[in-house]
């Protein structure tokens, strides 16, 4: 079996050579947590994206409250962030924030937005996602923007690393159809975080599976390095990240 990198080689890598898929629509690229739930009903979500088709590479947390309400902490405003596909599912305006992240080892990470969030996520490969990453790291482009084979592929993930649904080809929140790519993939071993002076606990699966559109959150923690394409924006058939910002920033108003 060949041997793989450690979570930390790959982000440092992902950072030092910042890259693009092909293609002629909007595209992202790089690495984080997929979703980690907790004991207190928190999730969280880490976006590294070290490229941007519509921007600059830039860092993102989005924290789900145990009630269902979304908030993002950016490093970049709303149209050159994750808030251009996910404007539409927050509860509350976007925070703009340093998102800094330090590897403690080659599988340890920890994670500070501003003085908001602390949070150290270790990782480490099992045979289930060794065996994902080996075949992600061998599938041409072309088979990860197939909605048939990503169809397969969410089928069998999702039952394989007992995460729950997992969808990787939909729409958005803001409308756009988007297609994801998680070629190299790790499990979570531990997790604690804080957040606004508050411990969430244990991580925990949720009672009822999150989701951001048709991009269903995994129930358990999942590491990833990969890619997603979106259709361009279209003010006549996507939601506007920035008049989203204004509409959230006028209601708390």
């Amino acid at each position: 079996m060949a041997v793989l990198q450690t979570p930390r080689a790959v982000a440092e890598r992902a950072e030092a050579v910042p890259s693009l898929p092909p293609g002629d629509d909007e595209q992202i690229s790089g690495y984080g947590v997929m979703g980690l739930s907790f004991a207190s009903g928190d999730y969280l979500v880490l976006r590294c994206m070290t490229a941007a088709s519509f921007g600059s590479g830039y860092r993102a947390v989005w924290h789900r409250g145990p009630a269902g309400d979304w908030t993002v902490y950016s490093t970049a405003d709303p149209e050159h962030s994750c808030e251009r596909y996910i404007g539409a599912a927050c509860s509350h305006p976007s925070v703009r924030s340093s998102v800094d992240v330090e590897w403690l080892d080659e599988r340890t990470l920890q994670v500070r937005a501003g003085d908001t969030l602390g949070w150290t996520v270790a990782l480490h490969h099992t045979v289930v996602t060794r065996i994902f990453t080996m075949l992600g790291k061998a599938m041409p482009h072309g088979m990860w923007t197939s909605r048939l084979v990503l169809t397969m592929m969410g089928w069998m993930a999702g039952r394989m690393l007992g995460v729950g649904t997992v969808r990787l080809h939909g729409e958005m929140p803001n409308g756009q159809r988007f297609t994801a790519a998680p070629v190299q993939i790790w499990a979570l071993q531990d997790s604690r975080a804080v957040l606004h002076g508050r411990d969430l606990g244990a991580p925990t699966p949720l009672r009822a599976q999150a989701r951001m559109g048709d991009f269903w959150l995994p129930q358990h923690g999942v590491f990833m390095r990969g890619f997603s394409h979106f259709d361009v924006f279209d003010p006549a058939r996507h939601v506007s990240g920035a008049a989203r910002q204004r509409e959230l920033l006028e209601g708390a108003a």
